[in-house]
């Protein structure tokens, strides 16, 4: 028989069990009925990284966000400027959409939507409110003085982007962004002592800073200064919006010090980093080729060729793979393409001059996306395209260049099914039109 002292034991542990059990299961209510409010806290904590240039995080706090409660206002808020930030403008379309439709204030969604058409250039519909936002701006000044910024550069108004990024720099002393961008409206001006001034003005505040690092690294590459190039593109290479770049830039200051080896173990780091970016292949592809590995160079690009890629610079070393391989005739298809190409994109690049004039002619601006999604210039294409559609929504043929490029597409994103079908409806293209899905 068990004695008191057991029994009493037993009683209590199994108090303790029931009382803990108990206030588990009040935990546990607690946090589900809190879940919109920590949702919202991440969503909160994803759009600060958001805005600060580190996307990784920003990315990485959607997720949470999301994985607490999917129907986060900002947690959609986030990732509508995550992508404004990286010009993905249909993705933040729909984004900005569904941060409305869980509730997001109007004034907030209506304000990204300003930015997004600043930063594509659409000064003259939202140039009036500049002063208006940055007055009821409160913590975000300078996302707003960074999306006119970029809408002035992108319609190479230099000195009006200088103006504000100077008075952003003003208002916020210890802001290592404004001086970043300074630096490469310098270095796109081949102002080379002032660009390295204010690359290096932005390391001072913030010696991480990603956009600064990988401008200098490259400002020393043009200036023939590899080896010094080298730091600045190390610390830039993990950033997802400038690493990329800085991958590429590395490799050829490692192979300008004969460092071979080193170079293309830097590409092939890269890819897997970054599998997608064209520009890590092409270099990757190039490093093959200048060590005369010729079918390395061939494999590496064959799946990219074979899923009917435009981009120029792909066909262009896939171009000279074949032939190093012996294969001049097949060659020969991808050589003329890659002139045809970049005939048509210095086309372009000369229309954009006509934009300051005529900023708002769609036509023109299709022009000028339409050439550049046909050859390969993907991101510069999509954002034209939806700078035409800012400036008439009803412009088909944006709409079918939208619908083309999209069907095409789809099995790079699920995503871009709904946009097919969106675009398609507008340009009153019917599905059974448009081209079969390529990746």
């Amino acid at each position: 028989m068990l004695s008191v002292v057991e029994k009493t034991s037993r009683k209590s542990s199994g108090m303790r069990i029931w009382w803990m059990l108990v206030i588990l299961m009040i935990l546990l209510n607690v946090t589900l009925w809190q879940r919109p409010l920590i949702a919202g806290w991440l969503g909160a904590r994803a759009l600060g990284f958001a805005s600060d240039d580190n996307s990784g995080l920003a990315e990485r706090y959607i997720e949470w966000s999301r994985f607490v409660w999917r129907q986060s206002p900002e947690a959609a808020m986030a990732a509508a400027r995550l992508a404004r930030r990286a010009s993905r403008m249909d993705e933040f379309a729909l984004q900005l959409k569904r941060a409305r439709y869980l509730g997001i204030s109007s004034e907030r969604a209506d304000q990204e939507a300003w930015l997004a058409s600043a930063q594509g250039g659409q000064l003259r519909q939202v140039g009036e409110k500049l002063s208006a936002l940055i007055e009821t701006s409160g913590g975000d000044g300078p996302q707003i003085c960074e999306a006119f910024a970029q809408g002035y550069i992108r319609m190479r108004d230099f000195n009006s982007a200088i103006t504000l990024l100077k008075a952003w720099a003003k208002d916020y002393p210890t802001d290592a962004r404004p001086y970043a961008w300074i630096g490469l409206i310098h270095a796109e001006m081949q102002a080379n002592e002032e660009a390295e001034d204010a690359f290096r003005n932005a390391l001072r505040l913030d010696q991480r800073n990603a956009r600064a690092a990988q401008g200098l690294g490259a400002l020393l590459v043009d200036l023939k200064r590899p080896s010094e190039a080298v730091p600045f593109f190390r610390i830039a290479l993990d950033n997802p919006a400038v690493g990329p770049e800085s991958a590429v830039g590395l490799a050829s200051s490692l192979q300008a010090m004969s460092k071979t080896d080193e170079a293309l173990t830097v590409l092939q780091g890269a890819l897997k980093r970054f599998p997608k970016n064209f520009s890590i292949l092409g270099a990757t592809a190039d490093a093959f080729i200048k060590e005369g590995k010729y079918g390395e160079a061939e494999k590496l690009l064959a799946g990219e060729i074979k899923s009917g890629t435009r981009r120029r610079e792909l066909r262009y070393f896939y171009a000279i793979a074949l032939r190093g391989m012996g294969r001049v005739e097949e060659a020969t298809e991808h050589f003329a393409y890659a002139a045809e190409a970049n005939e048509k994109i210095v086309e372009a690049n000369h229309r954009i001059a006509e934009v300051a004039e005529r900023p708002n002619d769609a036509e023109l601006r299709y022009s000028i996306g339409d050439t550049f999604l046909r050859f390969g210039n993907i991101e510069d294409g999509l954002m034209w395209l939806n700078s035409a559609l800012e400036i008439d929504p009803d412009h088909r043929s944006s709409h079918r260049s939208l619908a083309e490029y999209y069907a095409q597409h789809t099995a790079e994103n699920a995503n871009f099914i709904a946009l097919a079908q969106h675009h398609g409806a507008l340009s009153e293209v019917s599905g059974s039109q448009l081209p079969e899905s390529k990746r």
